[in-house]
C-alpha cells in the first residue's frame, strides 16, 4: 500500500505539464525520465546522467516528493513556472534563418 501512494504521486508528476527538477543540497538538475524499482527511484537527468536514488522513507508534498536516505534529503520538485513542452527546449535549439533574412533583434549573429 505504501508504494501504491508513491506510484500514484510519481504518475501525477510525470503526467503534469511541468518541468521536474531533482534538488539535492545546493545542486539541481532537470529530470527527463523516472522509473520506480522497489525502494529506488531511477532518474534520467538532462546532463545525460542516470541517478539512482535509494530511499528509506519519502513524503508527498504540494510541490513533489521528498526522499531520505541515511539522514540526507533530496526533492523531486514540480517546477510549475516552466512547462516541459513549452519554450525551454525550443530556446536551446539553433535558430535556422534563411540566408537573405537578417537575424531578429537582440540575437547575436
Amino acid at each position: 500500500m505504501i508504494f501504491f501512494t508513491l506510484q500514484k504521486k510519481l504518475r501525477e508528476l510525470v503526467t503534469s505539464n511541468c518541468t521536474l527538477l531533482w534538488l539535492e543540497g545546493a545542486k539541481h538538475e532537470r529530470v527527463l525520465k523516472i522509473k520506480l524499482t522497489g525502494n529506488k527511484v531511477i532518474l534520467n537527468l538532462a546532463n545525460e546522467t542516470t541517478r539512482v536514488i535509494a530511499f528509506e522513507r519519502y513524503a508527498c508534498t504540494s510541490v513533489g516528493l521528498q526522499f531520505w536516505f541515511q539522514g540526507k534529503a533530496g526533492v523531486l520538485y514540480k517546477w510549475e513556472q516552466v512547462q516541459k513542452s513549452g519554450g525551454y527546449d525550443s530556446m536551446h535549439k539553433e535558430q535556422n534563418l534563411p540566408d537573405d533574412e537578417p537575424p531578429p533583434p537582440n540575437v547575436a549573429a
